[in-house]
């Protein structure tokens, strides 16, 4: 009987490691074919873009957006680079790519950068800002061949921001 209560105080421990704290009416988005899981502020909507990189790749940028207090905007998006994109500079450099598209994207600056890992993998925390606004929070990451970009677009209450982009992780 014992050893029954002891797994059943165990299991749910052992299965809650890694996951984010979810703040109270959020939803958890896991996306299988993304490999990801999150936190969202509210439902979420998906989409789908196609987008011409420097070397006239096409790509499929898969979108997972929520809209949030005062109208910001959560969104996780990620995209899968062909070889022939990956053969061509370093990973620095394709994330440097994916910043300076991010930043000339929004019409402001880069306020700040930063660089973070996830489970051992390169990223880019930045701000943007605009008329001395920050617009834009945002991490990138290059996992093998996919650019994740985990953002809050707007300005929303930074107890949100840091919510989600925390709460971001990679599933297998």
């Amino acid at each position: 009987m014992l050893d029954r209560i002891a797994l059943s105080l165990t299991v749910p421990l052992l299965l809650g490691t890694g996951q984010p704290l979810i703040p109270e009416n959020w939803k958890l988005l896991v996306s299988g074919p993304g490999r990801f899981s999150v936190a969202m502020p509210a439902a979420h909507k998906e989409d789908a873009q196609t987008v011409t990189t420097a070397t006239a790749s096409k790509l499929k940028v898969s979108l997972f957006i929520a809209i949030g207090r005062d109208d910001a905007a959560f969104v996780v998006s990620y995209c899968d680079y062909p070889d022939k994109d990956l053969k061509t500079g370093s990973l620095d450099q394709r994330l440097n790519l994916a910043r300076d598209g991010a930043v000339a994207n929004s019409g402001g600056k880069l306020k700040r950068e930063t660089a973070i890992e996830l489970n051992g993998h390169k990223g880019r925390d930045l701000a943007i800002e605009k008329d001395g606004e920050t617009i834009a929070r945002m991490r990138i990451y290059f996992v093998e061949r996919r650019l994740y970009q985990v953002m809050v677009l707007g300005v929303a209450p930074v107890k949100d921001v840091g919510s989600f982009l925390d709460s971001f992780r990679l599933n297998k």
